[in-house]
Parts: C-alpha cells; sequence; structure tokens
C-alpha cells in the first residue's frame, strides 16, 4: 500500500467514526447543545452568551419597576461581574444595563468600564454617564476626552457633556473646540448650543469664549459666515 493509499484509508476511518459517534449522540454541536432549554445542560454549562445578553436586557427593560433595594443589590452584583467578565459584547450589555439601574454602585461600574481594553465598552460607558447626568461625570468625561486613545470614544465623551448644563462641563469641551478635527470642534458646537441662550452658530471661537464662562455678542450673519462656518475653516 502506498503512502497516499494510506492517508486515504485514515480519512476515510476518521470520517466514519465521527458520523458514527454524532448518530448516537455522541457529538453534537456544542453551540446547538448548549442553547437548548434543558435544565441539566444549564446546571452543568450554564447559560449561553446569547441567552445571557437577553437576561441582561430583560433586566434593563424592567429597571423603572423594581425598588430601590433591588436596584442596589443588581447594581452591585452586575458592577462585580463586570470586572471578570472576559465577553466584551456581554460587558456592553452590563453597562447598559447599569445605566439603567441609576444607583451610586451603577456608576462606580460605569467609572471602571471607562478603562475598559475594548473601545465598544468604553463608549458604552461614556453614553451611559451622559444619560444618568451624575454631575462627577463631568470631571470623567473631560479626561476621556483628552485621554482616551479611540476617537470614537472621545466623540462620545463631547457629545454626554452635551448632556450636562453647567460651566463644568462647558469648560470640560474646551479642547474639543480646539481640536484639529471638524466633526469633533462641530460636536463640542452641538453640545454647547444646548445650553446657551444664544446661538452662536459657527463661530468657534464665540463658543470658546461662552465655554469659558463669557458671553459674546451674536456672531455676525454674512452669507460667506452662513456657508462656511469656522469649524469647518
Amino acid at each position: 500500500m502506498d503512502h497516499k493509499s494510506t492517508l486515504r484509508g485514515i480519512y476515510l476511518v476518521f470520517i466514519l467514526g465521527i458520523a458514527g459517534c454524532a448518530s448516537n449522540g455522541a457529538i453534537v454541536d456544542p453551540l446547538i447543545y448548549w442553547d437548548k432549554d434543558d435544565a441539566e445542560v444549564l446546571a452543568k454549562y450554564g447559560p449561553t452568551p446569547t441567552q445571557r445578553i437577553q437576561s441582561l436586557d430583560s433586566l434593563a427593560n424592567r429597571a423603572g419597576s423594581l425598588t430601590s433595594v433591588e436596584r442596589t443589590t443588581q447594581s452591585t452584583k452586575l458592577s462585580q461581574d463586570l470586572a471578570t467578565e472576559p465577553n466584551s459584547v456581554i460587558r456592553v450589555h452590563m453597562v447598559r444595563t447599569l445605566a439603567k439601574m441609576n444607583t451610586p454602585e451603577a456608576f462606580a461600574g460605569l467609572k471602571s468600564s471607562l478603562y475598559d481594553n475594548d473601545e465598544f465598552v468604553r463608549r458604552e460607558a461614556v453614553t451611559a454617564m451622559g444619560t444618568m447626568k451624575n454631575p462627577e461625570a463631568i470631571a470623567l468625561l473631560g479626561d476621556v476626552l483628552i485621554r482616551d486613545r479611540d476617537y470614537d470614544v472621545r466623540l462620545t465623551a463631547a457629545k454626554s457633556l452635551g448632556e450636562f448644563n453647567s460651566d463644568a462641563a462647558h469648560s470640560a469641551l474646551v479642547p474639543a473646540l480646539d481640536a484639529r478635527d471638524p466633526a469633533m470642534r462641530f460636536a463640542a458646537i452641538e453640545s454647547l448650543r444646548k445650553s446657551s441662550k444664544v446661538d452662536y452658530k459657527g463661530d468657534t471661537a464665540k463658543w470658546r469664549e461662552f465655554a469659558q464662562g463669557g458671553n459674546p455678542e451674536p456672531p455676525a450673519t454674512s452669507i460667506a459666515e452662513q456657508l462656511i462656518p469656522s469649524f469647518l475653516r
């Protein structure tokens, strides 16, 4: 028997072996088997990632109907689990659920998530801090705005700062106004516009003065300035 014939024989035995085992249930797709709502399987392997995400989303939807004690208990457990959860997708859903809890324990979990190694988790935490509107978040978001290595996370921080109508939030947006990227400057302007009685349109200099506590005069409204706002120049 030559070498090729030997290999073909081994391959045939391997295929037949798998087919035989599969027919009697010894080998099955682990994901399909794991997804079955079997009490014994769940007890042995625990819920699947999909089931865990569904559970988190359900908890988030019910957060408004929970008592303060229940929200505190859930927030504490979620924050603890968040620190050791290896699946970044599940961590994103944990962060979303914590945002709905809106407790000090939930805020602590979100705060730690600002340093997560996954940019999607950090972005979700930044969004959640804007939703919760805890004043302590302003300094944290300002730090993210200048520190985070991911552009989209920094951009989200600029948008989330717009949820706070305070001098501290305005001041935290100044670095975004000074950014070279026009989209970042535009995001800062949109955030400042939410709390300004005067619309300085695209005049970055006037928005910077406003962010620093000033009260600049309304900008000129020439056709040229309307067509090409300063944040695009």
